[in-house]
Parts: structure tokens; C-alpha cells; sequence
């Protein structure tokens, strides 16, 4: 007679089977080995509520740039091969034509894009990324004037076409590189018919990139918002999914630049400012917490205002937006957990801090475009799922100057804040001093590992009061 074994059988009922039938070694032996599977059976204790945190990729700056193989041949061979061909068929034949290693100097050509994408894609699936943000300026600087020097073709309906079929390309890239993931995008600058800077609102531009977009978002109900808020002039809301309490939302601050161009610009940048009060304001009476993409940041550009001499101070907004915005985020900054910007090229963090004490955190994801001379860079963020507020964020990069592979620079959390574990971003943030390790390393992360900018030299109190003050005469006092 053999022993059965029963789902619901006790530890007591099994030690009297096991002195009836066995003897006291193999019994021994016998529970050893049930122990031993019972543990190993055992379901891992679940993370504390207040540790578990939601992570997610974050890219910007792409800047790809079919152009950048032609070198001096006009007409370039390959951009009549791309004219011609649908853009299906562009990976193959840009992997014939379009084989050098990305350089310093240069925007993204397509071993770089392909890399970065692998890359990223790999970065995304081994920390378990739920979404992907892409923050703007998919197509190359000079796009426009760049066609008609290697196509020959001057007419608008030419370039506007093989514009659509870049992004077409550039989308099919996405979704090939995150197939189960809902990938969010912000319009860039460069991003346009009509050329750097220039918004057309309602015009065909925000009617076929919102048809292409919205096919990046799995919920019928977020592609058929954006189908619908998209079109006027380039953002759009919508409520994370799986996370019904957070809310992504995506603005065209091309709009409030001070470099913005176009007709109708000033009325649609106050129609948007009147759009993101209304979602705000949904938002805290949802419950809900607040996730802000952007392109253009607000504030000082430093850059810019060195190159001047300082003879000038240059803002990256208007300063009649810099004020409204800055007016909705002090009014719903308990509902906001975190601003992010591309734009810059650069790695770098801003603290906002309101009269009534609260604090946002803004913080720049780095180019995957060299084309000033940084490394190319992605970020992986994660928030806590207890508090929604930034908890860290890991950068990597990719070293031209003879790197074989993509290279993790930083985590945040170690680096700025490492006896804090279940601190936001911001407590980390607000450690940075003007002089010390942590500037040291901010300088050097702020370029990815190159001496491209002029931070290394002009720190203080250049960028440094850039961190805290985004109006020109708060920034101005913080030199004086």
C-alpha cells in the first residue's frame, strides 16, 4: 500500500504517515526534500505599498537626418531612391546607403537611430518600462533647406511629402522597437512643414502626424482624444494606461517660444494655456496627479545668453507665458509630479518652488542627436506607485569618441540622494550646491561625459541659478 498525498493534508497527519510507513532516515530524508519544495513554491513576499514604483522610458531630440550620408553629391542617390520608394521599404535601403558611424557635429543618421532604438528598447524590457515618452524634434535641423540642396526639387508639395514619409518611417521605428507599449510624442521646433519654429494651427501638419501618433496608443478611446485635441495646434491629454489616477499631459510649447513664427500663434498660445487650466483643474477634481512633456523648457537659455557676452538675457519663452504657466503650476502644484523637457541636448534638473511651498521637479532628457557635441543619451524614470511622485531616474549614453556600446552613466537616487530611499527626486535635487561633489558631478553629467558646453567653466552662478529661477528678473537677482 502506497502513501497519497492530499492538498489540505496537515503537518501532523503527515509525520504520523511518515512514522507508520517509513523509517526514521528516510523519513528524515523525505522531509527535507518537502521542506525544501515548499519553499521553493513559496511566493515571494510582495514589496511594501510605499516601495513599489512604475518605471518608463524617455527619449528626445532624435533629430534623424536622411541627409547627413550625401555628403557633397547633389543630387544624392539616395534621396531619390527614398523619393520614389514608399516608406515600408526605407530601413532596407537606408541600410544600404546610409552605413558610416554617427559623428560629433553631426544629427542622428540611421546607425545611430537603430542603435539608440536597440538600445533603449533593451534598457525599456529589463526594467520593465510601462510607456515611452519622445519629447520632440524627430527630423534633422535644416530639414527643408537640406531637401531641396540633395533632391533638386524646390516645390512645396515635394518636400511636404517626403516630410509625412520620415515620420511615417520614424513611427513604423517606434512601434517596431516597442511593440507593447504606448508611446506618447511631443512636437519639437523642427517638427513642421513649414520649417524651424514656424506653427501652423489647425493647419495639415497636426492633421497627419495626429493620424500617425494616435496609432502609437493601444486605448481606442486616447487615439480617438488625441485624433480630436491634436489637430489644434499639437497637444493633447490623456489618463495613463493601467494608472487611473495619473494623467500624461503633452504640450506644444513651440507656441510660447520667443523664437515662434507664424500666423495666429499669439491667440493659440493663450488657447492652450486656457486648455492645460481646464486639465489641470480636471485633474485635482478627478484625483488625479499630473505628468507635463514638453519640448521647449521655460526659463533662462543659458547657452544662448553666454554666446551674447552677456550682453543680453536670453529666454527660452516669451516672458507673458513664462508668468501664465508659472501662475498654474503654483495654483496646481500639489497635483503635479513632474515636468520633463528636451530641447536643451543636455541632462539637467530645475526645482520649482512656489509661495505656498510646494516644489515641482523639472528635469531634461538628453538628445540622441551629437550634433553640438554631447554623447547621445535616453532616461529611465520611476515613480511610486504609493505617491506618483518621481522617485529616481537612470541615464544612459552612448561615448563616440570610440565607444563599442551604450554605457549606463548614472542613477540619480545614489548619486544625489543615497541615504534617502523612499525620497522624490525633488529632496535630491535640493542637496545640489554650488561647490562640492554633487556640482562636480552634475557638470559632468550635464553633457553626457563630453566638455561640449561651457558649463564646465561658467557654472557658477551661470547654471546654477538657472536651476532655481525661470523668470528673467529672478534669474538676473540670482547673478547679482
Amino acid at each position: 500500500m502506497g502513501m497519497v498525498f492530499y492538498p489540505f493534508m496537515t503537518m501532523e497527519l503527515l509525520m504520523n504517515l511518515l512514522r507508520r510507513w517509513l523509517c526514521p532516515v528516510r523519513c528524515l530524508m523525505l522531509l527535507l526534500v518537502l521542506c525544501c519544495a515548499a519553499a521553493a513554491a513559496k511566493p515571494p513576499s510582495p514589496l511594501p505599498a510605499e516601495t513599489r514604483q512604475t518605471r518608463f522610458l524617455a527619449l528626445s531630440d532624435i533629430h534623424f537626418d536622411p541627409f547627413v550620408s550625401c555628403g557633397y553629391t547633389k543630387p544624392c542617390p539616395l534621396i531619390e531612391k527614398l523619393r520614389r520608394a514608399p516608406s515600408v521599404q526605407w530601413a532596407g535601403i537606408f541600410a544600404e546607403f546610409d552605413t558610416h558611424p554617427a559623428k560629433y557635429g553631426e544629427d542622428t543618421n540611421y546607425p545611430l537611430l537603430t542603435s539608440a532604438l536597440a538600445a533603449s528598447r533593451h534598457a525599456a524590457e529589463k526594467s520593465g518600462a510601462k510607456f515611452v515618452m519622445v519629447l520632440g524634434d524627430s527630423l534633422g535641423h535644416n530639414f527643408r533647406s537640406d531637401y531641396k540642396k540633395y533632391s533638386g526639387d524646390t516645390s512645396y508639395s515635394g518636400f511636404q511629402a517626403f516630410t509625412l514619409k520620415t515620420f511615417e518611417f520614424l513611427t513604423a521605428q517606434l512601434v517596431a522597437a516597442f511593440p507593447n507599449l504606448n508611446i506618447y510624442i511631443a512636437v519639437g521646433n523642427n517638427d513642421s512643414y513649414r520649417g524651424d519654429y514656424v506653427t501652423q494651427p489647425g493647419g495639415s501638419f497636426f492633421r497627419d502626424v495626429s493620424l500617425l501618433w494616435s496609432r502609437l496608443l493601444s486605448e481606442p478611446a486616447d487615439r480617438k482624444t488625441m485624433r480630436a485635441q491634436f489637430p489644434r495646434a499639437g497637444y493633447y491629454a490623456v489618463t495613463l494606461s493601467g494608472q487611473r489616477d495619473l494623467r500624461l499631459i503633452i504640450l506644444n510649447t513651440n507656441l510660447f517660444s520667443s523664437k515662434a513664427k507664424g500666423q495666429g500663434i499669439s491667440q493659440a498660445a493663450r488657447a492652450e494655456l486656457d486648455w492645460l487650466h481646464e486639465q489641470l483643474l480636471q485633474a485635482k477634481n478627478r484625483g488625479q496627479h499630473v505628468l507635463v512633456a514638453m519640448h521647449i523648457p521655460e526659463g533662462v537659455d543659458v547657452y544662448a545668453t553666454l554666446r551674447t557676452r552677456l550682453i543680453r538675457l536670453i529666454s527660452l519663452w516669451k516672458n507673458e507665458y513664462i508668468q501664465r504657466f508659472q501662475a498654474e503650476l503654483s495654483q496646481f502644484a500639489p497635483q503635479i509630479s513632474g515636468i520633463f523637457a528636451g530641447h536643451l541636448h543636455s541632462d539637467w534638473f530645475q526645482v520649482l518652488t512656489f509661495p505656498n511651498g510646494h516644489e515641482v521637479p523639472v528635469t531634461g532628457v538628453p538628445s540622441i542627436s551629437p550634433v553640438y557635441g554631447n554623447n547621445p543619451g535616453f532616461k529611465i524614470y520611476s515613480y511610486s506607485n504609493a505617491t506618483l511622485q518621481i522617485a529616481d531616474y537612470t541615464t544612459y549614453y552612448f561615448p563616440l569618441n570610440g565607444g563599442q556600446s551604450w554605457l549606463r552613466e548614472y542613477d540619480f537616487k545614489r548619486t544625489y540622494a543615497q541615504n534617502c530611499h523612499q525620497c522624490p527626486v525633488v529632496d535630491g535635487m535640493n542637496r545640489l550646491r554650488p561647490r562640492g561633489i554633487l556640482a562636480d558631478y552634475y557638470k559632468s553629467y550635464y553633457a553626457l561625459q563630453t566638455k561640449s558646453q561651457p558649463i564646465t567653466t561658467q557654472w557658477n552662478p551661470y547654471y546654477w541659478c538657472a536651476i532655481h529661477h525661470v523668470k528673467p528678473e529672478d534669474y538676473m537677482q540670482c547673478l547679482n
